[in-house]
């Protein structure tokens, strides 16, 4: 099922997206200028927020996977968010969503299954377990 979120219930949707989908697997892509580009593969969805300064809606997307010094975490951020398009399975599971922002790039969220979630994380291009030192959002 693939149809637009009217921008008036972004903030419950994504509360609801956040309970449905916390700690599953994810893969996040972003399609602009500069082609296809993998932002991050496996790290658990940690949640989804909606920001209004300006008028403009930012959006965050987080993930981590865990609580303690070693864990790696990320935040994606959208800016001048236009457009919020969610695909779901046959059995009515999120299974992706889509985000475009003014400017035409289009930030695309989908779930992994989790074997591949134990066998590879990556942020960026690099998988995770090796990164040492912080990328722009990496803390």
């Amino acid at each position: 099922m693939k149809e637009k979120i009217d921008r008036s219930v972004w903030i419950n949707y994504f509360d609801e997206f956040t309970r449905r989908n916390q700690s599953r697997p994810t893969r996040l892509e972003i399609f602009g200028e500069l082609g296809a580009q993998e932002e991050e593969r496996g790290l658990p969805f940690a949640g989804i927020s909606l920001e209004r300064g300006n008028g403009s809606p930012t959006i965050e997307i987080m993930f981590s996977d865990g609580d303690d010094v070693a864990s790696r975490h990320l935040t994606h951020v959208i800016a001048d968010v236009k457009q919020i398009t969610p695909k779901r399975g046959s059995d009515g599971r999120d299974e992706a969503l889509e985000i475009i922002s003014a400017q035409g790039e289009t930030s695309l969220l989908r779930f992994e299954p989790r074997a591949m979630f134990a066998a590879d994380r990556h942020v960026g291009d690099l998988p995770a377990r090796q990164m040492s030192c912080c990328r722009s959002c990496l803390a």
